[in-house]
């Protein structure tokens, strides 16, 4: 291809483009170059020329498609230097000085920038206290914490300066008032300050809360002070306040536990509290640089009369969470920096105030604390003014031909209807923000549509950028290799966020990569929370990322202000920078999840300036659900547009998030400026599918309910119309039937509930072989591959070692394979990768060529054989595996439809007869039945973990045949999730109980206090409260293992990872069955990974030592265990508690 460069770049970055730009093309003229190069050469120049990007960068490229006829590839750099064909104009006008395409839209950015200031100027007060400074200046760790900590003292110095006016006015205390006496601040009114401190001395003469008595405006100050490290929340070992007073926790309910945890840790002495508010050399104001920095921005403040008139403050979400991310950032970057001969040193501090701030590493005094003070003033003023550019400096994929270029399959031509719309949309969402549901069935490309309708929506000119967020994370890297090669999204275009790199390095093998293993992280330990401050006083100055986390991302990062400042965040940078995020949402979570840190400003700036599809967000558990409400409300509150990706929705879920994102929007909305109060809440609504394409503005809950169920009661029709690919019956598991050659069936305890489910599943097993076989080509061998799904994996591997002590009938083999969570890092992929190719039937007769089967087939003469999965719900969600038939132990019919979803998931069969079994009675259900287990298990929950059964609801029989109508499983869709009875039966029908369940958890009700959507309703996210009571992904504590092998001659040993990050062996805790499992005749395994043979062949490749990569790739997380129990595992079963 022909290509023509333009560069419009000027000082150092037209050097660099010339000296990159030559390497590829000749000269045309000083800033034009012209060449012949392939695709590839394309790709690599384009790469190099983003890499080297910075501000002054502007290059565009076009291919001479012909004569006189162009195209424009790609723009590097600075877009506005060309329009939208890539050319340059002839001239320009004078810019524009009122700067109305940037700040007019940011209607609260100069409140922003006063509230980040005032703060910055007083967060850090409290460290002047004598035991603080004791602190700092200690040689060893004697003193790592005070009763107090300083966002505390310093909330009281606050308060203390402006509640001194009280008697000084006459009337009520306005901010006016406070604001002026800071623009007339002096050292003299320091003695004036510390007369009226309240001294808070343990509890013997309770105070009152400090935002009790402040205005509004002063009120918003102290929260940013309070909150510049944490967010406070009730000590869990004392007094849980009730959500039901939420709306006054700071006025009332707040005490300094709520932000000083150490309160309750151990007895304090009588002197500790009182050196607290002891300030032997003064606090910052008897610093005249701080002064001086106080009188300025106050008489800025006072010129701007709706700042402190204002009497809302409090409910002004936006401005205060952007002037706390403002204030910690600049916080955290100035903390950062080394004071010593820096130009600031002594600007920005008196020479005779000598209290210090934080200190460097080797413990050595830093910054002094007026000179912090004023660094971190300045610094926010700087970030705030950059806000309105944030989101055109960061890269973002324009002009991407993949993306627009039309749909030819069938299949996938909805995807072109569901682009039109969101091209139609592009200028009303700016304004309106979007919520779009994508409900296209399992296997119709609702990845990649979600793409194309993001690229839609996008302003061509600023370009797009968006974050998938999935909820497994075994899906990011599949996900990722997916939109790299289907729709072309480079890795300079693209960031994938997994756990570790060795995941990624097991990825890349399975890919056939050439990269050699490097040994970056021979000690790949976990990552903790250090309770000893490394640098004390620099709090600010921690890492805000997981060190575990990998981000896959070889694009440019942020330039500017925000390149600079995250300079030694590479990863938070990589984060927010890319165009395209896949992540697990765990990665998104902490913009509303963190508690302290500053862990949630990385998110934040991620959904600032990109948009967000949230994938098959209905597959958490309903515990999760509020936590994902809180995140979606952010996304709304911080200007995304949203798509929610799935084929099951309950309308309770659209609902609730519905309502959390327009709740968001609305106050978003309010600070961007006049356009968009004028339609605050009105919301942009689309919803695609694979048979329409609809979209309409919504304003309120009402017009959002019927518009919805308007479209699913026409999707059912369409898939109730639709040949039925997945057909169910309902099999008994209570019926003992003896098998020829078989030993005799046992009734008594555990042993018998598995014996009769394997005995179930057997029979299954044999049946569904029968009716769902393929031919081979050529030959008379039959072939059908299947799905047992159970809901626990101790349940799992009782039933399987029985399984495979059953003989087939002759003529027939057996392979089973055991897929589950609880298997080693190394196994755990090489398994899914065999997965993933043998249940890829895209192509009808691919799975007889796979190796695996091929050597399974050959190993043994039958003319039959059946291969069997036998999984736990990892086998539901996300893998793209196509089954012939399936048998389900029932635990909700979320789970059933999604696990429905992966039969012929590739294929256009239709059957005849029923390619799905579903267990009457599920495992916990027949132990409750089992006499030697109704004591123990009396009044248990059985579709629980997983499942919604609660004690809200319960049903009240255990039989599915009871508890599901013939119509809702006869042919298995989404219809029962979708559609929702209007009159619910929860303790009768299982859909009812899911459906009723949901409401309890997400919407106003009075049955559980801790329903999601108190989050918007009331003023939760000034505190943690709410997070503390309903987290995210809460659940049994885990513990880190490693299956350590010290060297060749060495027999692999279990580890744990200590708390002090050392590896420290554990086998007492495990038990080694390899020789229980011994199979019938006509029973194999396939599938199966020896994990050291495998591990021995990445050490005859790899340059490092057999433990280090034992250390890496022989991990697994399994849940803590009591304190007697032990861990059983073998080659095949992997890890699990034994039941009997």
């Amino acid at each position: 291809m022909n290509i023509l460069i333009v560069s419009q770049c000027n000082k150092r970055a037209l050097l660099e483009t010339r000296r990159i730009v030559d390497q590829f093309a000749e000269r045309c003229g000083d800033r034009v170059w012209q060449t012949a190069i392939t695709h590839e050469g394309l790709k690599t120049l384009r790469q190099l020329l983003r890499k080297t990007a910075r501000r002054n960068t502007a290059v565009a490229c076009h291919w001479v498609r012909g004569k006189n006829n162009t195209e424009l590839l790609w723009l590097v750099g600075n877009a506005a230097k060309f329009n939208d064909q890539g050319r340059v104009p002839t001239n320009t006008t004078e810019r524009l000085i009122l700067r109305a395409h940037t700040e007019n839209q940011w209607h609260t950015l100069e409140d922003i920038a006063l509230l980040a200031a005032i703060a910055a100027l007083f967060h850090d007060f409290g460290k002047a206290n004598v035991l603080f400074q004791k602190k700092l200046r200690a040689k060893v760790y004697q003193l790592t914490s005070e009763p107090y900590r300083h966002e505390w003292v310093s909330l009281r110095l606050f308060e203390a300066f402006v509640l001194r006016l009280t008697t000084k006015v006459s009337g009520t205390l306005l901010d006016q008032h406070w604001l002026e006496a800071l623009a007339n601040i002096t050292t003299h009114d320091e003695a004036d300050l510390l007369d009226h401190l309240k001294k808070d001395d343990g509890g013997k003469t309770p105070q009152p809360s400090p935002f009790k008595r402040l205005p509004p405006l002063a009120q918003a100050v102290g929260w940013l002070i309070l909150t510049h490290h944490r967010l406070p929340k009730a000590p869990t070992n004392g007094d849980s306040r009730s959500v039901d007073y939420m709306d006054s926790y700071l006025t009332k309910a707040l005490r300094p536990n709520w932000i000083s945890p150490q309160l309750m840790a151990r007895l304090w002495k009588e002197d500790e509290f009182e050196k607290v508010w002891q300030f032997s050399k003064g606090t910052p104001l008897q610093s005249h640089a701080w002064c001086a920095r106080a009188r300025k921005v106050a008489e800025r403040a006072l010129k701007r009369s709706s700042f402190y008139q204002s009497s809302s403050w409090m409910n002004d979400v936006f401005t205060l969470h952007m002037a706390r991310m403002s204030l910690m950032l600049s916080d955290h970057h100035f903390s950062s920096l080394a004071s010593e001969k820096k130009y600031w040193s002594t600007l920005y501090r008196d020479k005779q105030y000598k209290v210090f701030a934080n200190t460097q590493p080797n413990r050595t005094l830093n910054q002094r604390l007026d000179e912090h003070l004023v660094g971190v003033y300045r610094t926010s003023l700087q970030w705030v003014r950059f806000l309105p550019l944030l989101r055109q400096s960061l890269p973002s994929i324009t002009r991407h031909s993949s993306l627009k270029k039309r749909v030819t399959d069938k299949r996938f031509l909805w995807q072109n209807k569901a682009y039109d719309l969101a091209r139609n949309l592009r200028e009303q969402v700016a304004t309106q923000g979007f919520f779009g549901l994508n409900m296209a069935s399992t296997g119709k490309g609702k990845t990649f549509a979600n793409a194309k309708i993001m690229y839609g929506l996008a302003d061509e000119k600023l370009g797009c950028r968006f974050s998938v967020a999935l909820g497994l994370r075994t899906l990011t890297l599949q996900t990722g290799d997916a939109y790299r090669d289907f729709l072309s999204l480079d890795d300079d275009d693209l960031a994938v966020l997994i756990g570790s790199q060795a995941v990624l390095q097991l990825h890349n093998l399975a890919e056939e990569s050439k990269q050699k293993i490097e040994d970056k992280d021979a000690k790949s330990k976990p990552s903790e929370n250090n309770t000893i401050e490394k640098c004390p006083g620099s709090e600010s100055a921690n890492e805000w990322f997981d060190e575990s986390t990998y981000v896959k991302y070889e694009g440019a990062v942020g330039d500017g202000i925000l390149g600079q400042w995250l300079g030694r965040q590479g990863k938070v940078n990589q984060l927010v920078s890319a165009p395209v995020l896949v992540s697990t949402i765990d990665h998104l979570m902490p913009a509303t999840e963190s508690y302290k840190g500053g862990r949630h400003i990385a998110p934040m700036l991620r959904l600032l300036t990109s948009d967000v599809v949230f994938d098959e967000p209905d597959d958490f558990s309903a515990e999760d659900l509020p936590a994902l409400s809180r995140l979606v409300y952010w996304a709304g509150l911080l200007g995304a547009k949203i798509v929610l990706s799935s084929a099951t929705l309950p309308p309770s879920i659209v609902e609730a998030l519905f309502l959390a994102y327009q709740s968001g929007r609305m106050a978003f909305n309010r600070a961007r400026g006049e356009v968009a109060q004028q339609n605050a809440s009105s919301i942009t609504c689309a919803w695609f599918d694979e048979f329409s394409s609809e979209a309409m503005t919504v304003k309120n809950k009402d017009d959002f309910c019927q518009s919805h169920q308007t479209f699913i009661q026409k999707r059912a029709e369409f898939l109730e119309k639709a040949p039925a690919q997945r057909l169910a019956e309902i099999v008994s598991v209570s019926d003992l039937v003896q098998m020829p050659n078989h030993n005799a069936l046992s009734s008594e305890g555990d042993s018998g509930v598995f014996e009769r489910v394997a005995n179930r599943i057997y029979r299954s097993i044999l049946a569904l072989h029968q009716r769902h076989f393929v031919v081979h080509p050529t030959q008379k061998t039959k072939l059908s591959i299947g799905l047992v799904r159970m809901a626990n994996i101790n349940p799992l591997v009782a039933v399987a070692k029985r399984l495979i002590g059953l003989s087939p009938p002759k003529g027939t083999q057996l392979h089973y394979c055991v897929y589950h969570s609880q298997l080693l890092l190394l196994h755990r992929s090489k398994l899914e990768q065999q997965l993933d190719t043998v249940l890829n039937r895209k192509k009808d007769d691919a799975v007889w060529s796979h190796p695996c089967i091929q050597e399974a087939i050959d190993r043994h003469p039958e003319d039959e054989h059946i291969f069997v999965v036998l999984g736990s719900p990892v086998t539901e969600v996300g893998r793209d595996h196509s089954y012939d038939w399936a048998v389900v132990e029932p635990s909700s019919m979320r789970s059933i439809i999604q696990l429905a979803g992966r039969v012929l998931r590739h294929s256009v069969h239709i059957p005849n007869s029923p390619n799905i079994h579903l267990f009457n009675e599920n495992v916990k259900a027949l132990r409750l039945e089992n006499t030697s287990n109704s004591s123990s298990l009396r009044g248990s929950f059985v579709f629980s973990r997983p499942g919604f059964e609660s004690s809200y609801y319960q049903l009240s029989s255990k039989q599915l045949t009871s508890a599901l109508n013939e119509d809702q499983y006869r042919v298995i869709n989404s219809v029962p999730r979708l559609c929702e009875r209007e009159t619910l039966y929860p303790t009768e029908n299982l859909v009812d109980l899911e459906h009723a369940y949901l409401k309890v958890m997400l919407l106003e009700n009075a049955e559980r206090p801790l329903y999601a959507a108190r989050w918007w309703q009331h003023p939760a996210h000034w505190t943690y409260e709410l997070q503390r009571q309903t987290p995210f992904r809460h659940s049994t504590p885990d513990v880190q293992y490693a299956y350590v092998i010290d060297d060749e001659l060495s027999d692999p040993v279990m580890h744990y990872w200590h708390s002090n990050g050392e590896l420290k062996s554990c086998s007492y805790q495990f038990v080694h069955e390899a020789n229980t499992v011994q199979c019938a005749n006509g029973v194999s395994f396939w599938g199966a990974v020896d994990y050291l043979e495998a591990l021995y062949r990445l050490y005859d490749n790899s340059e490092s030592d057999l433990k280090a990569l034992s250390v890496r790739f022989g991990s697994v997380t399994l849940p803590e265990l009591s304190d007697e129990a032990k861990w059983a595992f073998c080659s095949v079963m992997g890890f699990y508690k034994p039941l009997e």
